[in-house]
């Protein structure tokens, strides 16, 4: 099956908008079964407007208070989800592969980017896949967090101790970071003519 989270900074006020167009042949082109999308900071756009203009079986919407957050879930008629959580920063689900029956969990994280509650997230996600222990889970999303001092790149050290944290985090729930290719940064702050951030926030 092939997954696909994507902060889009932004859904670009409408499904209409360049981010949006890029996102319909980013489905098409990789066929997408699952995608979760995390900041869209949109509170307008509904579950059947998004069925629609992905051509997706069905979807999820958790929206943004004012222009801060706001979640999506779109999947194809290939796999049965059912959302049984979620908050501002997750959107956890039951799924099924219909043509294998195989049975998982999905976990979708929005991390707080500020950082205020982040043990709160974590304690919500190792309840669920304690809950569902007995099936594969597959957690992926804008974590906001960095694993190793060498995923941040900029003026500021990173900070030890939160990456200490998360890492507490992901052994409790028995998560294996999949690893990636391609650059090995997925976030700046796109100060490039002072002082650029880099940081591998997104992972699954």
């Amino acid at each position: 099956m092939m997954f696909l989270a994507w902060n889009c900074r932004g859904s670009g006020g409408s499904l209409s908008s360049s981010k949006m167009i890029h996102l319909a042949r980013l489905l098409t082109s990789t066929r997408t079964h699952v995608c979760f999308i995390s900041e869209t900071k949109n509170s307008s756009i509904k579950r059947t407007s998004l069925i629609n203009r992905f051509n997706a079986s069905d979807a999820f919407v958790v929206p943004a208070v004012g222009q801060s957050g706001g979640l999506w879930l779109i999947w194809n008629d290939q796999v049965a989800v059912n959302v049984v959580d979620h908050s501002p920063n997750y959107i956890f689900a039951l799924c099924t592969n219909n043509l294998s029956s195989q049975q998982f969990a999905l976990v979708c994280i929005y991390g707080d980017p500020h950082h205020r509650t982040t043990n709160a997230i974590w304690s919500q996600v190792l309840d669920f896949v304690v809950n569902n222990s007995n099936l594969p889970t597959l957690c992926m999303g804008d974590i906001n967090d960095i694993i190793h001092p060498s995923e941040k790149s900029g003026p500021s050290r990173p900070d030890l101790r939160r990456i200490n944290a998360f890492c507490d985090h992901v052994k409790q729930c028995g998560f294996i970071d999949l690893g990636y290719s391609g650059l090995a940064y997925t976030w700046s702050n796109k100060r490039f003519n002072s002082t650029p951030t880099f940081q591998r926030l997104d992972r699954s």
